[in-house]
Order: C-alpha cells, then sequence, then structure tokens
C-alpha cells in the first residue's frame, strides 16, 4: 500500500508535474484550490503535504498555518515548494516550520530522496498515529475512536498498534510477542483474551483484530461495514 502525500497548488501543469514525479512510489493527491484541500483534510490523512507558495486567496506560508492548528493535523512533514528559490522565500518556509524547500529546478531523484527521508523520520518518530476513526497518542499513551478516548489497556494499546502498522498484513505470533511481551512464553489464550477485550472496547469501529491460526493477529474490515 502507497503512503499517501497530498500537493496543492493553483497551476495545473505543476500539479501534473510533481505527481509525474512521485507517483511511481506514491499515491499523490492533488489540489488545485487550498480551500479543496481544507475541506477534505478532516477526513483524510496523509503523510507529508506539499505546498506551493505563491498562490492567490491563500497563499502557502497561509495554509501552513490553517494547517498546523488543524485538530486534525497528525504532525506529518510539511514542505514548501516553489521556483522562487529566493534566500527569503527559503528562510521564511523554515522558519515558519516545514521541514524543507524544494525548488523546481531540483532533481526528481533529489525530490523523492528528500521527501522520503523525512517520511521516514516522521514514520519512525511520530507521537501521533491515525487509522481510520482511530487515534493512538503515543505521547500520553491515550487512544481515541471518533474522538472519544477509549480505556485500553497497555497491553491492548501495543496490539492495536502492531496491527495498524502491519496492515493490511497480518503480525505473526513471534513477532507480536517480541514486540509486546519480550519474547516471554506467551500462551495463545492469553492473546485471544487481550484481543477480546480489544475488540469489546472498540466495538462501534469498522475493523476489528482477529487471530488468524497460523499468521497471528490482524485487522480486518467488518463484514457489512462501509
Amino acid at each position: 500500500m502507497k503512503q499517501e502525500i497530498a500537493y496543492i497548488d493553483d497551476d495545473r501543469l505543476n500539479l501534473e508535474c510533481i505527481q509525474a514525479v512521485f507517483e511511481d512510489d506514491f499515491q499523490v493527491h492533488t489540489f488545485e484550490q487550498p480551500q479543496l484541500f481544507l475541506d477534505s483534510f478532516a477526513n483524510k490523512t496523509f503523510t507529508c503535504l506539499l505546498l506551493d507558495i505563491h498562490m492567490p486567496v491563500i497563499d502557502g506560508f497561509s495554509l501552513y498555518e490553517k494547517i498546523i492548528s488543524h485538530p486534525k493535523y497528525n504532525g506529518c512533514p510539511i514542505f514548501f515548494i516553489s521556483s522562487d528559490d529566493s534566500d527569503t522565500a527559503r528562510i521564511k518556509s523554515l522558519t515558519l516550520g516545514a521541514v524543507d524547500f524544494i525548488g523546481r529546478l531540483m532533481s526528481p531523484d533529489e525530490m523523492i530522496a528528500r521527501v522520503q527521508s523525512k517520511i521516514q523520520f516522521f514514520e519512525n518518530h511520530r507521537s501521533v498515529v491515525e487509522f481510520d476513526r482511530v487515534k493512538i497518542n503515543l505521547t500520553q499513551l491515550k487512544t481515541s475512536l471518533d474522538d472519544k478516548e477509549m480505556p485500553l489497556t497497555f497491553i491492548e494499546l501495543k496490539i492495536l498498534l502492531q496491527v495498524l502498522k502491519s496492515f493490511p498484513d497480518a503480525v505473526p505470533k513471534d513477532n507480536l510477542v517480541d514486540q509486546i511481551w519480550k519474547g516471554a512464553i506467551v500462551q495463545d489464550a492469553t492473546i485471544h483474551t487481550h484481543v477480546f477485550n480489544l475488540n469489546t472496547k472498540l466495538q462501534q469501529w469498522t475493523y476489528e483484530v482477529q487471530t488468524v491460526k497460523g499468521k497471528g493477529v490482524q485487522l480486518v474490515k467488518k463484514v457489512g461495514k462501509k
């Protein structure tokens, strides 16, 4: 499953060019109007955002401010991308908090490398994990469903985190035990109990955790759920 990134630019040709650069490595969502992006932002999770600087109505810098103050922002890396390669534009971009500045004359390989590097760092150090309607705050060790906090135990939270990271693939039992119980001997019944309790607490969710014989545990969509 490709990671999803968004690119916002009022120039259609720029959108097509950047999409062509990144589409082999990412699922690229393009938006010609910043407001259209903001309207969809509440219901979509991205691993990276690319913002043009010079746009009418809402410029890139103003859009950046709106994004980082949005309650659904997950802390993913934000790049400014522009043909304005002046020191002023670069310094303002980085001062605001963008992770990097991409000039349009940069080679495609360098663009991809920069974005992949920042995404990898984000994935390894992110403090919030989101999937569908569930959000896990790794700093506070809290889980919420539809913004309502769910009282998960520490082990339930770690099981959920492991299946989210592995989705749509299963997490082998040995890997699960190593990650959560640090290699201790754990009976299948113990895992079943934790999974059952986890699903009970998240019963209103579209997904559930299943124990799959010979595979481990896996996050799957409930039958009949949309």
